[in-house]
């Protein structure tokens, strides 16, 4: 199913968007780099309505229990002040499906839906193991916190169907990871590919958080049975996270060599890493829709993943990259040779990606598609 569309069991013809309309957005601050964070930073300015920004979440200089007990209360407050304002006509709450999360932004939800705002929940993140636990008998939960809103968005079909399964009855509607408008201002997809081949090396990206979770040891891995047969393979590990230090350790053990830990980048030396990369590799166990794997493919990057949450529904294994659900590091490797070895199918998707990224990623376009979503629900009053 192509992504460009809003892509829902659920879905209705409405009108322009009320340019008088007000909606205030839950997300962490924009310090974080996770990918909630993220998602609206990139669609800051596209809005043709008012929207209010609003902060939830830990803190970057945030220490100590007392102090976030503290903030969290102060933020249910400034919340509550919100509501009770007539200026405010539509809630977004934008959740991930994980322990912290669901019980944070499901008490928001149905507090916005006790004060008669309408709201929409965009569930980002998705953790399997959660999802496990809340259908094996705490589907009622979801029921109570979430089950009032007047619309959900997801980031997979997969996931809409699962919130059919809670007891979901509302209208469901998905969408994508979207890019920043000006994230590719510049770029010469041509001169972007000439020098990759020059530098005579074959640079493997992973930009992510350092977890176990996003399959780094097993990149790694596969990265060392590569470099036994290849010399020039390089492997960048972009990010910060809990397992980092313990991943270069596991480097070392396994005998990967040419690997370079930048840490957390952003801005130009992102956009550097993405540019001088061959391919990105990334083998999350799951994911909603990895905002990186999207980031690769406009920057022209071949990807070597999982199908797991929205890159289901719109990856073609051999066209955008390749995909595997084995986790064994011997077939990471298998895939990522195939590139090595193959410049002319490298590039081909290269250009693949680049072009699929610019047209179903935009935005201004997601912002348009979300706007048609709030005009819809408000007309329905």
């Amino acid at each position: 199913m192509e992504a460009s569309a809003v892509c829902a069991r659920h879905f209705y013809n409405s009108s322009v968007a009320a340019t008088n309309m007000k909606m205030l957005i839950t997300y962490p601050e924009s310090k974080n780099p996770g990918g909630v964070s993220n998602y609206w930073k990139n669609l800051r300015g596209e809005f043709g309505i008012s929207t209010v920004h609003f902060t939830i979440g830990k803190r970057t200089e945030e220490k100590g229990l007392l102090t976030r007990i503290r903030r969290s209360l102060a933020d249910y407050r400034r919340f509550l002040a919100h509501l009770k304002s007539n200026e405010i006509d539509l809630v977004q709450i934008n959740p991930s499906l994980d322990p912290k999360s669901f019980a944070r932004d499901g008490i928001l939800a149905l507090s916005a839906r006790a004060c008669g705002k309408k709201t929409v929940v965009f569930f980002h993140g998705w953790q399997k193991p959660f999802e496990k636990r809340i259908s094996r008998g705490f589907s009622w939960i979801f029921k109570l916190l979430f089950g009032w809103a007047d619309a959900f968005i997801v980031l997979s079909d997969a996931f809409g169907k699962k919130l059919e399964t809670w007891g979901v009855t509302k209208p469901i509607y998905r969408e994508v990871t979207v890019l920043s408008n000006d994230s590719l201002k510049g770029l010469n997809m041509q001169e972007v590919l000439r020098k990759r081949h020059e530098t005579g090396r074959f640079r493997i990206l992973f930009l992510s958080r350092i977890l176990r979770s996003k399959g780094i040891y097993e990149t790694v891995q596969a990265v060392s049975l590569l470099q036994a047969r290849y010399p020039n393979v390089e492997l960048v590990i972009a990010g910060e996270g809990a397992e980092l230090d313990n991943v270069k350790s596991f480097a070392r053990e396994v005998g990967a060599s040419n690997v370079i830990f930048p840490g957390y980048v952003k801005g130009q030396e992102k956009r550097r890493l993405f540019e001088q990369a061959n391919i990105y590799c990334l083998q999350s166990y799951s994911e909603g829709f990895p905002v990186s794997v999207v980031e690769a493919m406009a920057f022209g990057l071949p990807v070597i993943t999982r199908p797991v949450g929205g890159l289901v529904d719109f990856f073609k294994d051999g066209e955008h990259g390749f995909m595997s659900d084995s986790l064994e590091p011997t077939i990471v490797a298998n895939m990522i040779e195939r590139l090595l070895l193959d410049k002319a199918l490298c590039d081909r998707i290269s250009l693949t990606n680049y072009r699929y990224a610019q047209e179903h990623f935009s935005a201004s376009d997601a912002a348009a598609r979300l706007e048609r979503i709030y005009s819809t629900l408000l007309d329905s009053r």
